[in-house]
């Protein structure tokens, strides 16, 4: 498809999913380039804004503010003739409700304490597996995580667990190579969760953007401890000792992949999207998990780095993480399409 866009006199700057919003913008003037075309896939989910000369985020006004992106109000949505949300984008709430534990824990190294909701599924008194979420409030109000695993536990495509959201103070430190978040949950959240949940051994680390790399960063400090990792949009562009993941070629995770760090008996679950700006890392990092014949489900779509991509795909890699009781895991493979596709088996996108 061709999306036209005008360029408002007032724009300074234009922001999308190919520059992670506002950390890359991309200068344009209506007096030198008025219009211009954007060339996307036809079952695209893409978002933009311009940039005025306020630093003020606004939509495009020919289109309105049509995206739901938590940090950027003002933003439209592109959505292609072929676009359709996966059945369980919006899904129905629980019934009965879960059960919600809410713990105040010790945070050695950090300021304040730090909040948990935990949600377990009603009436199951079974050893469940537990699934981490970085991000957690995203996961919780706004993907409704929750809701999702529980309509794919009733129709048959995973089993239940107990989910744990975790929210940082300092995202942008703490999600990247931090010693403080990896001691909070190694030894504070394991441990009380532990003690009050009964669990069968699986753990899930789960997270979008630096929430995935966050998840990476404990599965490969502590292997033995984590069975799956699931990363969607995962920002693994960057190394500790720069801490940035704009404009750096190097890759921490990819290093520690091809250097051969230990993964134990682990899955990997990637999720991202064709238009994100970390799409080739994530294919990159994808490859090095096959090179070490490490089990991996990578599915790529064409959709951008935003909560309405990872929503789009929260169905299919919870089903992937957590596959039914006494089904096997789904099989590693490639899905959606890319260069990959071309050295890797694969099938056509499964809709969830």
């Amino acid at each position: 498809m061709r999306h036209a866009v005008r360029v408002p006199e007032w724009a300074v700057s234009i922001i999308s999913d190919f520059t992670d919003m506002h950390r890359a913008p991309r200068p344009v003037s209506a007096a030198k380039v008025p219009r211009f075309t954007l060339a996307l896939p036809d079952d695209v989910r893409f978002e933009y804004a311009f940039v005025d000369q306020g630093g003020a985020v606004r939509a495009d006004p020919d289109y309105g503010a049509s995206g739901a992106n938590p940090w950027y109000p003002e933003v439209t949505e592109v959505r292609g003739p072929d676009y359709a949300p996966q059945p369980l984008f919006d899904p129905p709430a629980a019934e009965p409700a879960w059960v919600e534990r809410r713990w105040r824990l010790p945070a050695a190294g950090f300021d304040t304490p730090r909040r948990l909701n935990v949600l377990s599924p009603p009436g199951d008194d079974r050893p469940l597996p537990v699934v981490l979420l970085h991000d957690g409030i995203a996961y919780q109000r706004l993907a409704r995580s929750a809701d999702v695993l529980a309509a794919l536990v009733e129709q048959g495509r995973a089993r239940p667990a107990h989910l744990v959201f975790s929210e940082p103070t300092e995202r942008l430190i703490e999600y990247a190579w931090d010693e403080r978040h990896l001691a909070l949950v190694r030894d504070v959240v394991r441990p009380r969760v532990l003690d009050e949940l009964n669990v069968d051994g699986t753990w899930v680390a789960m997270g979008a953007s630096l929430g995935g790399l966050a998840a990476a960063t404990l599965a490969l400090a502590d292997p033995t401890d984590w069975s799956v990792v699931v990363a969607q949009g995962g920002a693994f562009l960057g190394v500790p000792e720069e801490r940035r993941h704009h404009g750096v070629r190097r890759s921490w995770l990819l290093e520690r992949l091809r250097g051969g760090a230990e993964l134990a008996e682990q899955r990997w679950v990637l999720d991202v999207g064709t238009l994100d700006w970390l799409h080739d890392v994530n294919l990159r990092v994808a490859d090095a998990l096959v090179a070490r014949g490490t089990p991996v489900w990578y599915g790529e779509w064409s959709a951008g780095h935003n909560w309405g991509c990872w929503r789009d795909g929260l169905a299919r890699v919870l089903e992937t993480a957590l596959p039914p009781e006494g089904s096997p895991p789904r099989r590693p493979r490639f899905e959606g399409r890319g260069a990959a596709l071309e050295r890797h088996e694969s099938r056509a996108p499964a809709r969830a």
